[in-house]
């Protein structure tokens, strides 16, 4: 009588919610292109304002990568080098470069990105695709370390939608993102090294290093180098110390084999390393600037740079954002209330130590709850040992200056970490580890029916009832935390109230909104918490099936983390996008004056308009107008030292440097220049005094750079007269009414001029002295070209009427092209025979069973 009551009971679970099977509605050959689908339906969902509606998303930078559009898709003989358009030119690789066809790793990727984005109206929306990369690589990784496709799901849907990471997409640093996305796939390879190295694997390895660092935001780089790192440096010690001889040499082996693939990757990136390398010890990147290379003038001190690189710091009681994303309020998100007259407004109402945030590092209260659960749980586990030693060791940089003891020793003896600003980036780490060791912890809590641990059952129970005690609690203690949130806000005014004080007046007008907020989280997060762990407690005890838990789980994660998400999702109108590159007036006017010779502008406007001082965004570079200001964190440092020093208010400079148009929204005091037009808020000036980009010059004079700049700022020189070089050893004639100098062609990276020389003449061309790849001919014979007037360009042109070439192509250019070719068609030619021999290898094996 019992077994057949027992039969009946287990008959009767079978057709229950406690053996719910996605086997029973997907054949298993299929699931991993059904889930697929659903990972890429989610996004179809959740972007859908951009994908298929009139939206995008807006910030500086994204202005900043759209201005340059224009000069990529500018038709030129060969591959583009030189970018004319701000700063007197730099080399292109520094803002970006033209289509890569010797490079075909990136020429297969692009053309899935253009597949891809050619699906939707947005061209912005090729950057989700990354976030759909990272939500595939984590989902390999995940059921490779779990054999179980739901859980993969989990962590590559909390990947994607964690809001630490999807912020980069909102304001525009996609570059991040470009690197971060392969972080997963790079440790599946090293993990299946650990078996056997495959030249499948190595190949998808070198491919998955080259594309990271293709976008080569060097500080993710950096990071992730030091992941993998940690991740060899751990598993060695441990190994060596467990005396575990041959995993030993498979770590050792897959070392090797790893800097191999790191090196082939930047080897095929070298088009674009050699160009920055090159560029940098002339860049402000590189070179000090002259104010601190001079004696008894004031000098950033050590302590100043200490203090700007470190201004990010993380603080440890923000780690209470990882559960409660506001706590200590939240970067940006929409206000609507009395306050704005029942309209949407968009507050920061940000709080902690840093200056300001656009999100918290909010990777999901059930994703951080279970990583913790398993940290504990899986302790034996060596991946999960690594992954919470580098969340550990990401935590305590991220605090910067707030725990100096560890940052300092990287800040001090790492190469190129002193380099780096905003220590919280490093909080990428643990936004990546912590999903993954969460969907450890569910595969530890599914084993756990089978196993019938019964002291890991009570832990669970126990955790599911402390949830619900203390989610119960604030229900009945609401009014206290609301005011302890609230006098913490009021506090933190009083704080500010002195040195900001219309920062402080919000933060009090706010105070109830932004409590009411916390509130929200925090029940919230309880609620999810409890509900979490009770579903595991049910599914231990029979009650749901295992996918269903999973799915539950799913659920749970992206209602939290897509709430969160939205706070921090600007969208803004595509057609605002698109007006916003309307051509300005002011833009217009210039453009209608039918110069045939080339010129520059500057925008003095600081009214916050795109083009103007305080927004240039690189902005008038769009509509191919060479702007002597602009936006770059690798300015020329000549150029920067004209800024430090001479100011970008000064006539002499104008004159000199080809300045011919002068932007402003006021009435200047611009003695003897002619007002071209005023147009609404804009003024177009005429520089009457300008000189043309390339001239002969009276005299040459030996000064060293500060008297140079002096001169300048003081107007004590007429550059059409006098120009300045620093060192001795060349002398010139004082051209006479014969001499003339005509720019017949001037390109990217050529200029040709036609110049009728009366002696030895010097011939000065207004654009920046960068020796690594320009090169000046005459008639055919190449000649010196002289760093002029601290920063430009001069040649000396010998009697007669003769044809000047000014050409850009640097040899390591020309010799890394070919090398990216050979190596990346290698690397494709290894994934081929790497996928065939083992595809060839599988049928063998199945022969042999059969």
């Amino acid at each position: 009588m019992s077994a057949a009551k027992n039969k009946a009971k287990k008959e009767e679970n079978e057709k229950g919610l406690s053996n719910f099977s996605i086997n029973k509605i997907i054949p298993e050959k299929y699931q991993t292109l059904a889930l697929f689908l659903i990972i890429f339906g989610i996004f179809m969902i959740y972007y859908s304002p951009m994908y298929f509606g009139d939206k995008t998303f807006e910030s500086g930078d994204i202005v900043t990568v759209k201005s340059i559009r224009t000069f990529l898709e500018n038709d030129r003989e060969d591959y583009t080098l030189w970018y004319p358009y701000i700063f007197c030119g730099m080399p292109a690789y520094t803002l970006a470069v033209d289509y890569k066809w010797f490079n075909l790793i990136y020429v297969g990727f692009k053309a899935v990105r253009d597949v891809f984005t050619s699906f939707f109206a947005n061209e912005y929306s090729m950057w989700t695709m990354f976030l759909l990369i990272l939500a595939f690589t984590s989902y390999f990784l995940t059921t490779y370390l779990t054999k179980n496709r739901l859980i993969g799901i989990f962590v590559g849907l909390a990947n994607a939608f964690s809001t630490g990471i999807i912020v980069f997409l909102f304001i525009g640093h996609v570059t991040k993102l470009t690197s971060l996305c392969f972080f997963p796939l790079i440790l599946l390879i090293l993990l299946k090294f650990q078996e056997k190295i495959k030249l499948r694997d190595f190949a998808i390895l070198v491919i998955a290093l080259q594309l990271s660092v293709q976008g080569w935001h060097v500080q993710i780089i950096f990071y992730m180098m030091m992941a993998v790192s940690i991740y060899f440096l751990y598993n060695l010690i441990f190994t060596i110390a467990q005396k575990e001889k041959e995993k030993t040499i498979q770590y050792l082996k897959s070392m090797g084999v790893f800097a191999a693939s790191m090196m082939i990757a930047l080897a095929i990136q070298s088009d674009n390393l050699t160009q920055i390398y090159e560029y940098n010890p002339y860049s402000t990147r590189g070179t000090k600037g002259i104010l601190e290379q001079q004696s008894g003038v004031k000098q950033q001190s050590e302590s100043d740079f200490y203090q700007y690189a470190t201004n990010w710091s993380f603080s440890p009681g923000e780690v209470m954002t990882f559960i409660i994303p506001s706590y200590f309020g939240f970067g940006n998100s929409t206000y609507k209330g009395p306050l704005s007259g029942g309209k949407e407004v968009k507050v920061n109402t940000y709080f902690g130590q840093m200056p300001f945030v656009d999100v918290a590092m909010y990777m999901g209260v059930v994703i951080f709850f279970l990583a913790l659960f398993s940290i504990y749980v899986n302790r034996k586990n060596r991946f999960v040992q690594f992954l919470a030693v580098l969340s550990g060791i990401a935590l305590i940089i991220s605090f910067g200056r707030t725990f100096p003891v560890a940052y300092d020793l990287m800040f001090n003896y790492f190469p190129f970490f002193d380099k780096f600003r905003v220590p919280s980036m490093i909080l990428v780490l643990i936004q990546l580890s912590f999903p993954i060791l969460a969907g450890l912890g569910l595969h530890k809590i599914i084993s756990l029916r089978n196993e019938k641990n019964i002291e890991l059952t009570n832990v669970i129970k126990y955790i599911a009832y402390g949830f619900t005690i203390l989610f119960a609690i604030t229900l009945v203690m609401n009014s206290a935390i609301t005011g302890w949130f609230a006098g913490r806000v009021s506090d933190y005014a009083a704080m500010i109230q002195s040195s900001q004080p219309r920062d402080a007046q919000q933060f009090i007008a706010l105070a109830g909104y932004m409590s009411n907020m916390f509130t929200t989280d925090l029940y919230i997060a309880l609620a999810f918490s409890a509900s979490t762990f009770w579903l595991a407690f049910l599914y231990i005890k029979s009650k749901l099936g295992g996918d269903l838990f999973v799915i539950a789980v799913i659920v749970l994660v992206m209602i939290d983390l897509i709430r969160i998400d939205n706070r921090g999702a600007r969208y803004s109108e595509a057609a605002d996008e698109i007006n916003q590159f309307n051509q300005p007036e002011y833009v217009r006017v210039i453009k209608s004056q039918q110069d045939t010779e080339p010129f520059r502008m500057l925008n003095l406007k600081q009214d916050g308009s795109l083009g103007s001082l305080n927004r240039n965004s690189n902005y008038n570079s769009y509509f191919l107008l060479q702007d002597f200001y602009g936006y770059s964190a690798v300015k020329p440092r000549t150029y920067q030292d004209y800024v430090d020093v001479v100011g970008l208010y000064n006539i002499t400079m104008w004159r000199m440097l080809n300045i011919k148009y002068i932007v402003t929204n006021k009435q200047q005091d611009l003695e003897g220049f002619n007002l071209v037009r005023e147009t609404g808020s804009s003024r177009v000036y005429e520089n009457p005094y300008v000189l043309s980009r390339a001239y002969f010059v009276d005299s040459l004079k030996v000064s060293t750079p500060m008297e140079i700049l002096t001169a300048v700022k003081e107007n004590t020189f007429d550059p059409k007269r006098v120009a300045f070089i620093e060192h001795e050893g060349v002398t010139i004639d004082k051209p006479d009414s014969t001499a003339s100098v005509v720019v017949t062609t001037y390109k990217d990276e050529k200029i040709e001029i036609n110049a009728t020389a009366s002696g030895n003449n010097l011939l000065f061309l207004g654009d920046t002295y960068f020796p690594k790849g320009w090169a000046a001919y005459i008639d055919g014979e190449e000649t010196q070209i002289y760093k002029i007037n601290h920063g430009f360009r001069g040649i000396i042109v010998p009697e007669g009427n003769h044809k000047i070439t000014f050409v850009y192509l640097p040899i390591s250019f020309v010799i890394s092209k070919y090398a990216v070719l050979v190596l990346s068609t290698l690397t494709i030619i290894g994934l081929i025979l790497g996928i065939y021999f083992e595809n060839k290898k599988n049928k063998n094996v199945e022969t042999v069973k059969a």
